[in-house]
């Protein structure tokens, strides 16, 4: 055989090995039927999987599955573009037709008579020499897959799904949230949401890596008098404001200590809020504490695309352990190796805080994904694994403020909020990383209230010594006399103590309080507007 002949046979495998897609997870099969039934009832719906989970799989299996015909999947980045591209071709064995920018999928050529076309959501929205948008040149489209959907609020969004739904097409959202925070309902594009898959359930499922995390607080940070206003994530800290707080040279100086003290062996991206927070701390990370790090931002004259591509390769290889980054890695990068996750960025955004926390979620490869797996046996393979879990340090301000997000907020289920405020603030305290999850959540919480409930037990024993105090045995009978009627103070309740200590302190003595002085103090701090 020559080698003409062998390389066509290696082709000839790969392209069966193509044809041939890997089996789907539970969850992606229970997520495919959701859409097809869906998609009987709506013409545009949504599902919501995290990041890590396999949404371009799904969305690419459930197009080349149904008899739409053309299928134009439309991203909000250029990285999406690159990655729903090659997944399409992966599953497929179809190399997918572009239109972004110069890249044209003209009408008649073997590319615009693909099944699938990946486009960018900038350059179909934009209008040509005719007056016409973009997106009215293509015709035989019966699916419109958007990518990152939660971006789908705005007008320009809603009239090209629009336009494509009155020609036939489905519309299917994809989203690793679904929230947005600047009051944009979904529903103006979506009408319903037929699936959803949180991270807690694909931790829990052994899917994804489970997060342990650290809060640290920035004792010269002071968040208390930023404004919040509607931002391109929705409602959120303001950002000229928080820029502000967040580049003070104190501030800097102890945002780099703390990633060193907790982080230094470990692959990580630092979430910044600005240029100037990503430069400032990757310089005082190089200079002060002898870590490799660098930054990047969007601005292509302050980094180039070909320094910014230089800096993402050796961070991938490991050459650069710590990348600070604004606004970049949150979508559309993976790295399995990635092991730890720094929030610099103080958000209000549950959706952008999520989206930030999935990089670190994916497990490392072939992991998970083996004959007979199941959620134990998942989980077990992860524990054994280089990564058996990985690292979030959440910086805060002094205040602890509970308008900040934290993992405790994203993963705590079902828990209240008084139980997410108290595992943030033992996550504070605590010097090793704590798991989250429901039960630590609640845990956190019963602690507390059983702390509450043995110091009023211990003052119920004194009343009951005190009152014992005024018996009296009587000589004569052996009979006990009461020879004072001194009637106690009912002592105060366990709502009214935690409501003093979290207003004056964990170590402010309260033991001796009464219902009415907790009460009337109670009343004085309300009045002073505490």
């Amino acid at each position: 055989m020559d080698n003409e002949t062998r390389r066509e046979a290696a082709r000839q495998a790969e392209a069966e090995i193509r044809r041939t897609p890997a089996k789907l997870r539970g969850y992606q099969l229970d997520c495919l039927e959701a859409i097809a039934e869906g998609h009987t009832r709506s013409d545009s719906v949504c599902v919501e999987l995290p990041t890590g989970t396999g949404k371009t799989v799904i969305f690419t299996r459930y197009a080349a599955q149904q008899d739409y015909g053309r299928a134009l999947v439309i991203c909000p980045q250029l990285t999406l573009i690159r990655q729903a591209a090659a997944k399409i071709m992966e599953e497929t064995g179809e190399a997918p037709a572009i239109e972004q920018a110069g890249l044209w999928s003209a009408e008649g050529s073997p590319d615009m008579r693909s099944r699938f076309v990946v486009a960018s959501k900038q350059t179909l929205c934009k209008r040509r020499k005719s007056g016409k948008f973009r997106y009215e040149r293509f015709g035989g489209v019966g699916l419109v897959v958007i990518d990152e959907c939660h971006y789908a609020g705005t007008s320009a969004y809603r009239k090209m799904c629009s336009w494509f739904r009155h020609r036939g097409a489905k519309i299917l959202g994809v989203s690793a949230t679904l929230r947005r925070h600047d009051g944009v309902p979904m529903r103006n594009v979506f009408e319903e949401c037929v699936f959803q898959y949180g991270v807690r359930e694909a931790v829990d499922d052994g899917w994804l890596v489970k997060p342990r995390v650290k809060v640290k607080q920035i004792k010269s940070l002071d968040l208390t008098d930023v404004t919040t206003g509607a931002t391109f994530t929705g409602r959120d800290y303001n950002a000229k404001q928080l820029d502000a707080k967040l580049t003070n040279p104190a501030v800097v100086f102890e945002i780099a200590d703390a990633i060193q003290q907790h982080t230094r062996e470990r692959r990580t991206a630092v979430f910044c809020a600005s240029v100037n927070e990503a430069q400032a701390v990757a310089e005082v990370l190089q200079d002060n504490h002898g870590i490799s790090a660098a930054w990047i931002c969007s601005d292509e004259k302050r980094v180039p695309p070909a320094q910014w591509r230089a800096i993402m390769d050796k961070f991938t290889a490991g050459e650069i352990t710590h990348i600070c980054n604004v606004g970049q890695l949150t979508t559309g990068w993976d790295l399995p190796e990635l092991d730890a996750i720094v929030m610099a960025r103080p958000t209000q955004s549950v959706g952008l805080y999520t989206q930030m926390l999935g990089r670190g979620t994916r497990p490392l490869p072939g992991v998970v994904d083996f004959a007979g797996s199941n959620p134990d046996t998942r989980r077990e393979r992860i524990a054994a694994s280089a990564k058996p879990w990985f690292l979030v340090v959440d910086l805060v301000d002094n205040s602890l403020s509970h308008k900040i997000v934290t993992a405790g907020d994203v993963l705590g289920g079902h828990a209240t909020e008084e139980e997410r405020e108290r595992f943030k603030k033992r996550a504070a305290e605590s010097a090793e990383p704590l798991d989250v999850d429901a039960e630590a959540l609640a845990d956190a919480w019963a602690q507390e209230v059983a702390a509450f409930e043995l110091e009023r037990g211990r003052r119920k024993n004194m009343r009951a010594r005190a009152e014992w105090s005024d018996l009296e045995v009587d000589a004569f009978t052996g009979q006990r006399v009461q020879i004072r009627n001194t009637q106690q103070a009912e002592p105060a309740t366990v709502k009214q103590l935690r409501f003093l200590r979290w207003k004056l302190g964990k170590y402010r003595d309260l033991s001796g309080m009464t219902k009415a002085q907790a009460s009337r103090m109670i009343g004085k701090l309300k009045q002073a507007g505490h």
